[in-house]
């Protein structure tokens, strides 16, 4: 059975971590697929936004740890190495995610826990089920923290909360973590793969080169002047004249009808 499967449909890539037995634990085979799609999503045109979603009601419940593969291959398939070297493979992957020129979207039910959290929080935008429960389990093993957490759960909780999660480890619900800003939208998990994909098809018939300015405007935000921003703003609006997409854009304001984007 294959790690992670790979639909695509209407430009949206939808990605699913396949280890259901395991709860979707993320092994060499899961990183080294994660590779292959992000690469191929960053310069293939016909895909124009991407989905993460769990297998077997759970998103993930983080790294390996129990094996899970060869035992000479490492936690990420590139042989038996440094943690420190392992870790600087997954970062890397996890700032791929979050750099994508294009919007991404997890879909948690079940458990995201420890580096699958930080998958998540890489992603623009995550739905969660009502039974999801978000964990930054790593103070439990005794271990630091990993999946570029430390950056993304200051940012997207506040640093008060951030402390409390990775201090403690203790679970967080869907409902809290929805009242915290840890994710977007809450619904019931019968209807996350449908309200996900519904989401993710809209991004995909986006203005792809107009959304993957605003999604670095917005990531840039925190680390930029005000006047930075305006000039920013005004270098990408010039960009976005020059696409088919905004000329699509105005014509359809024109002619009352609702646009009908191509991604150039």
């Amino acid at each position: 059975m294959d790690s992670t499967l790979v639909e695509r449909s209407d430009g949206l890539v939808t990605v699913v971590f396949n280890r259901p037995e395991r709860k979707n634990a993320l092994n060499a085979a899961s990183w080294a697929a994660l590779d292959r799609i992000l690469a191929e999503v960053a310069v293939n045109p016909a895909d124009r936004a991407l989905l993460l979603i769990g297998a077997g009601g759970n998103f993930s419940s983080g790294a390996d740890l129990a094996g899970g593969g060869d035992e000479n291959s490492g936690l990420t398939g590139h042989g038996r190495q440094s943690i420190l070297n392992e870790m600087r493979v997954v970062g890397d992957l996890i700032n791929r995610l979050h750099r994508l020129p294009k919007p991404t979207i997890a879909a948690v039910d079940g458990v995201a826990v420890g580096v699958a959290l930080g998958l998540a929080l890489a992603c623009d935008l995550i739905v969660a089920s009502d039974r999801a429960r978000f964990n930054e389990v790593f103070v439990r093993r005794g271990l630091s923290l990993d999946g570029g957490t430390s950056w993304s759960l200051p940012h997207q909780v506040g640093l008060r909360r951030a402390k409390q999660m990775a201090f403690f480890g203790d679970w967080v619900g869907a409902q809290e973590a929805l009242a915290w800003g840890l994710v977007n939208e809450v619904v019931p998990a019968e209807d996350l793969p449908k309200v996900a994909t519904a989401w993710g098809r809209r991004l995909a018939g986006g203005p792809t080169t107009a959304l993957s300015m605003i999604k670095r405007l917005l990531d840039e935000s925190g680390s930029s002047t005000f006047e930075q921003a305006v000039e920013d703003e005004a270098r990408t609006q010039h960009i976005a004249y020059t696409t088919k997409d905004m000329a699509e854009g105005i014509r359809s304001f024109l002619e009352r009808r609702d646009p009908e984007f191509t991604g150039i």
